[in-house]
């Protein structure tokens, strides 16, 4: 597996982030890394008002303000990281909901990259299992043969914990001569510093959560582990990426985030129940 060569990550950069937060965790050690801040861009697609999510359904409220909050914590982190506040672009669209917005997405997409011309673009995997996630690589895939100029390619991992696959881990799967490598040791204070700007995420950050959407141990983890990129060409369309089980991949890929969605939401009601059994007794 090749390590990422970052003097050819040269000129501007964007990196599309389906939500506040994606960045830092996938690409927080290649920010913190490169030379040049000042050409780096991020681009949002989601308004960030579905994370933390309400879980039991008209008893669970979020802030109305949660948008902002997350706007605020991106900007602080990307500070953290060196990249100024003037290269993040938000352009709020409904989370969760990306995939019905797709062609306001594909548009904004467009016009903000035409206007940044980067060489270099980043996106979520083309296997990741958050719909939001997939929508905005489908965007980007959708637009990218287009124009005279292309930018180059890379996609990058969030969603990558796979628990149905044997391996654990669907980076595992891809050919070798695609993936690279990035050390991020030398950086991993500073991306720990940025993670830790997303206290909506990071925390308990209302009565009703029984735990916090990133937790310390796997943000733990994301500093201590490499940072890992697909570099796509014409020979790595689709699931040709994949060295094997590539039919339990695409089960998976959609088996497994419904799976997750339901033990997640069946487990924090039993225990928000379990919680108020144990009120009522005392």
């Amino acid at each position: 597996m090749p390590d990422l060569d970052l003097q050819l990550l040269t000129g501007k950069i964007v990196i599309v982030a389906p939500h506040m937060d994606d960045e830092a965790l996938a690409c927080g050690g290649l920010i913190a890394k490169l030379p040049h801040k000042d050409g780096v861009h991020v681009i949002y697609a989601t308004d960030g008002m579905k994370s933390p999510a309400p879980i039991i359904s008209g008893r669970d409220k979020i802030s109305p303000d949660l948008g902002k909050t997350r706007m605020q914590e991106s900007i602080e982190a990307m500070k953290l990281l060196g990249v100024p506040e003037h290269n993040l672009h938000f352009l709020c669209l409904p989370e969760a909901q990306l995939i019905k917005h797709l062609s306001s997405l594909r548009n904004l997409l467009r016009d903000k990259i035409r206007t940044i011309a980067p060489k270099q673009i980043f996106v979520p995997f083309r296997y990741d299992r958050h719909p939001d996630h997939l929508a905005v690589n489908h965007a980007i895939l959708s637009d990218f043969w287009q124009g005279d100029t292309q930018p180059q390619l890379i996609e990058y991992f969030v969603y990558y914990r796979w628990r149905l696959m044997p391996k654990r881990d669907i980076r595992r799967y891809i050919r070798p001569q695609f993936l690279f490598k990035l050390e991020i040791g030398d950086v991993a204070q500073q991306k720990r510093q940025a993670l830790d700007c997303f206290t909506s995420q990071t925390t308990i950050y209302y009565s009703w959560q029984t735990r916090p959407i990133l937790t310390s141990i796997l943000l733990d983890e994301e500093c201590r582990n490499p940072e890992f990129f697909l570099i796509s060409n014409d020979a790595s369309v689709g699931a040709a990426v994949f060295s094997n089980s590539v039919l339990w991949i695409h089960v998976v890929h959609r088996l497994e985030p419904f799976l997750q969605r339901w033990k997640y939401q069946i487990g924090a009601t039993l225990k928000r129940l379990f919680q108020n059994d144990v009120r009522v007794s005392n």
